[in-house]
């Protein structure tokens, strides 16, 4: 999952990041609600987080515009509690949900993920099975039948994206986006390092991620599996 902040502070910008970036999201952030505009233009997003801690009204302003595009993308607001008249205006404005200052980190984390859920950008269901492999969105949670198998964020990013396509091929530019802000730089070869992990680690559960060569890699339900091995 892919959450563009809008920020102008750097310090609240960096405490709303940090969280997310810990549970396994790809963060980035621009400082001014114009800045968003060219963000959205060239990446996909899953959520925006708009805070509204400093003069509100730019913020407002171009989240009006946004909708008045028909943009639908989640946006989640984030205010001082006793800043009543911004959040009102906000919902107004096309806000999805907001989140009072000060919070708990989890439930910033909590609320960009059921908003993403609800846009239907996530996993379809909370709880989705391929072969032996459960995979369960809201928990962020992967087990083998019952046995619990470890993830880093990244590792989970990725099986993320490959389970939402399941069947299908899913690039290596998509997953990498997926995984990486702005300002994160990994090796080339690191999707490659990342999937060979998943692999071992998805061993015996039934489902497989094969290469597909030129494009990227494709998650194979068992039945699809079992069949390109008897073709």
């Amino acid at each position: 999952m892919k959450i563009l902040i809008v920020c102008g502070d750097p310090s609240t910008a960096s405490r709303i990041l940090t969280p997310l970036r810990e549970a396994g999201y790809a963060v980035d952030i621009v400082d001014r609600p114009g800045d968003a505009d060219a963000a959205l233009r060239g990446v996909h997003f899953d959520d925006i987080v708009l805070d509204l801690q400093g003069d509100p009204r730019p913020a407002l302003d171009w989240l009006r515009a946004l909708r008045q595009r028909r943009v639908r993308l989640p946006v989640l607001v984030l205010s001082r509690g006793e800043d009543v008249d911004a959040r009102i205006q906000a919902i107004d404005a096309g806000a999805d949900d907001h989140l009072e200052v000060p919070y708990d980190a989890r439930e910033l984390v909590a609320r960009c993920a059921a908003l993403t859920r609800r846009n239907g950008n996530a996993l379809r269901a909370d709880v989705v099975a391929c072969g032996e492999l459960v995979v369960d969105s809201r928990k962020r949670e992967v087990r083998h039948g019952s046995v619990p198998i470890d993830l880093t964020p990244r590792e989970w990013s990725i099986l993320e994206q490959l389970v939402l396509n399941v069947g299908t091929s899913v690039t290596k530019e998509h997953l990498l986006r997926a995984i990486t802000g702005f300002d994160e730089h990994i090796a080339p070869n690191a999707i490659e390092v990342y999937v060979s992990r998943l692999r071992s680690k998805l061993a015996g559960t039934g489902a497989r991620i094969s290469t597909l060569r030129g494009i990227g890699y494709r998650l194979e339900e068992p039945e699809a599996v079992a069949h390109a091995e008897h073709a």
